[in-house]
């Protein structure tokens, strides 16, 4: 490169020694550091424990940059203690809700009341009806409802006349069947509990008896007991004698006789009626209405046990992440401070100025407190104390809604739920 190409160089002229050189720091930046040579010739000499103008602004400069950290993070911390505050308070909502279904016990009455109901029917020595009878009751009674539907029905239309029937007219002939369906029910109901206090006050008044008084008990109650057996041999053997002389006779030659359909009808009624009174439990229904009580207790306690589990979760969260936040402005304030430290221990060892050996670090555990977080790293020194700012509303939201105190009492709770469930 010619000399021509070069940038002229601008300035101005002085004598020697009349300028005074500037020292940056060894990081090359411009703190406190600048001039470091002058610095360690005009400190004066101290002891340990005091600070020299240099030393103090250094402390100062870090209050300040800490100061600064903390205003730039305002907004954030503002936002992450409403996010806790708004936590909390639906935490706490939940819990309540929960807390009268846990100590309120109705789960564990409901258990209770189905235990309880078990106890009185081996007592009472009512065994449970078959799983047979209570699966077949209803499907029985439907198709003998269905079979009378169908028949009526085929009667009052050829009464009325099976041409141009209007659909007003086969609603109406649907109304005999179905109230004879409804008529079988409610006569198996009333019959039912009549039937089987007679049963038991029979057998019970049978123990007592004896001789004649006993056997012709015995024979009445044996005959009512075989009436709809013989019913249904009579009918069946009825429809098969029929049955051989249609066939002899040739198909379709003889008409129905009117005795045979009669016995039939009765007989399907009597058979729906008696199985629906040998279907009756007196405990049945009061164990059916505990068991749908306790399915919708536990039901209602799950659901109620989860939102409030969510809820504890949320604010969890909610709380670590502000605690996060307080923790990670805590180790950036610390470390300005920190740094401030570095330079006047590094700094003594050069000058000796403040004694050969530096002040005692502090020691000792130290507290939850931001002060006690933030202390001076230097026993026996005092600096400016760090401005904390929205800090202290931070390190106050945090010690207002803890987050562990919720997670107890959620498991509590759920421990007490658990125990009346499973309660002896």
């Amino acid at each position: 490169m010619n000399e021509d190409a070069e940038e002229p160089v601008e300035g101005e002229l002085v004598e020697a020694g009349a300028a005074r050189p500037v020292h940056m720091c060894h990081h090359g930046c411009d703190c406190w550091q600048t001039n470091f040579d002058r610095y360690l010739t005009g400190t004066p000499a101290r002891a340990p424990e005091q600070l020299d103008n240099v030393e103090s602004q250094a402390l100062l400069d870090a209050k300040n940059r800490a100061t600064r950290l903390v205003r730039q993070h305002e907004e954030r911390m503002a936002s992450e203690r409403r996010r806790v505050i708004t936590t909390d308070e639906d935490a706490r909502a939940a819990l309540a809700v929960l807390r009268s279904v846990a100590e309120g016990g109705e789960v564990g009455r409901a258990v209770q009341d189905r235990r309880r109901l078990r106890e009185e029917r081996v007592t009472a020595g009512v065994p449970q009806r078959p799983l047979w009878v209570r699966v077949i009751v209803w499907p029985t009674i439907i198709a003998v409802g269905a079979f009378d539907t169908w028949y009526f029905q085929s009667i009052f239309q050829r009464f009325v006349g099976n041409a141009d029937v209007s659909w007003r007219e086969q609603v109406i002939t649907f109304a005999p069947g179905l109230a004879l369906t409804v008529g079988i029910v409610v006569a198996g109901t009333l019959l039912g509990g009549p039937v089987f206090r007679a049963v038991r006050l029979h057998g019970a008044r049978q123990r007592k008896r004896a001789g004649f008084r006993r056997a012709a008990a015995a024979i009445l109650h044996w005959t009512m007991r075989l009436a709809l057996p013989l019913l249904l041999i009579v009918l069946i053997g009825g429809w098969a004698l029929y049955r051989v002389q249609d066939v002899n006779d040739g198909p379709l030659s003889r008409p129905l006789p009117p005795d045979l359909i009669t016995i039939l009808m009765v007989t399907l009624t009597l058979s729906a009626m008696a199985l629906k009174i040998v279907a009756y439990d007196p405990y049945a229904a009061r164990e059916a209405e505990v068991k749908r009580r306790g399915r919708l207790l536990r039901a209602r306690a799950a659901l109620r046990l989860r939102r409030a589990g969510s809820a504890v979760r949320r604010h969890s969260l909610a709380h670590s992440d502000l605690s996060a936040l307080r923790d990670d402005l805590v180790s950036r304030v610390s470390e300005q401070y920190g740094t401030a430290y570095q330079f006047m221990l590094y700094a003594r060892g050069f000058h000796d100025q403040a004694g050969p050996l530096p002040p005692d670090f502090a020691d000792g555990t130290r507290g939850s407190g931001l002060r006690d977080r933030i202390r001076p790293e230097l026993a026996g020194i005092t600096g400016p104390e760090p401005e904390f700012g929205a800090l202290l509303q931070v390190q106050e939201v945090l010690e207002r809604h803890p987050a562990l105190r919720a997670r107890e009492e959620l498991d509590r709770l759920a421990e007490l739920l658990a125990g009346q469930r499973a309660a002896p």
